[in-house]
């Protein structure tokens, strides 16, 4: 479904911007069935894959925060943090969700949809841990449970003071 076109002449000639298909029938059913959009989330926030690709971290989502309500931290996820001495303590990076490989954030998002809030949900993440007077990346795998986000039913709200 094509939402809004970026032209500089003012014309129909420029940049499209669209949603696919499969997400507007997938939002239009629930939001008919249900009166709103109710998201499975894991509680984090995280760095935006070209910002990570900075530190070198070219697949996975790097978390930065993992906030203390939230699954993931019930689950032992760690966030991005400074060290006692002033360094970043790089966090987690999130590269699996079940059997779904995860490279960017819109791979994480892709991955969640397949399940709804309640579901117990594995997740792998790349730590790096001390090892002698370095560190070694290692694989933790953490059984989360997703929590629900009704972050769009304010949407529905609207669409039926419209009709």
């Amino acid at each position: 479904m094509n939402t809004a076109i970026y032209s500089p002449s003012g014309g129909s000639a420029g940049i499209g911007f669209a949603i696919p298909i499969d997400t507007v029938k997938y939002i239009v059913e629930t939001l008919i069935r249900d009166g709103r959009v109710i998201r499975p989330i894991i509680g984090i926030t995280y760095l935006q894959s070209k910002q990570a690709q900075a530190l070198g971290i070219s697949k996975g989502v790097l978390v930065l925060d993992v906030p203390a309500d939230s699954p993931a931290y019930k689950a032992g996820m760690r966030g991005t943090q400074r060290t006692e001495t002033g360094l970043i303590g790089i966090g987690d990076i999130i590269i699996k969700v079940a059997e779904t490989s995860i490279d960017t954030e819109a791979d994480l998002y892709k991955a969640l949809e397949m399940y709804k809030p309640g579901d117990r949900v594995k997740v792998i993440v790349s730590r790096l841990e001390p090892n002698g007077n370095s560190f070694a990346s290692k694989e933790v795998t953490l059984t989360i449970q997703l929590k629900a986000s009704s972050t769009v039913a304010a949407s529905v709200e609207y669409f039926r003071d419209v009709n």
